[in-house]
């Protein structure tokens, strides 16, 4: 099975690639990094896992989790980071 992009023939995977480059290179930055986390959350799907991935591809779904919560509310801001939270919390404890 064959597609046509514009007047070259490529086989349907190629063609598929080939779609995916020229969205990514026809959109900005910030959209053709959603569409590349998209894609490749797509091929994650139809991975096999591996039979001890249980716990890693539920840390691996949580860091895609926590990727795209960034990415939709984050301001681009540096805030106090954990660790010092945590060191100013234990001060007051002492």
């Amino acid at each position: 099975m064959h597609s046509t992009a514009g007047s070259l023939k490529l086989p349907q995977m190629n063609a598929l690639a080939y779609e995916v480059e020229q969205a990514l290179q026809s959109v900005d930055p910030a959209t053709a990094t959603r569409l590349e986390r998209l894609v490749r959350d797509a091929l994650d799907l139809v991975k096999p896992l591996p039979q001890d991935a249980g716990l890693r591809h539920d840390r691996k779904s949580w860091l895609q989790r926590l990727d795209s919560l960034r990415s939709s509310v984050g301001t681009g801001r540096q805030g106090t980071s954990s660790e010092e939270i945590l060191d100013d919390l234990r001060s007051d404890r002492c």
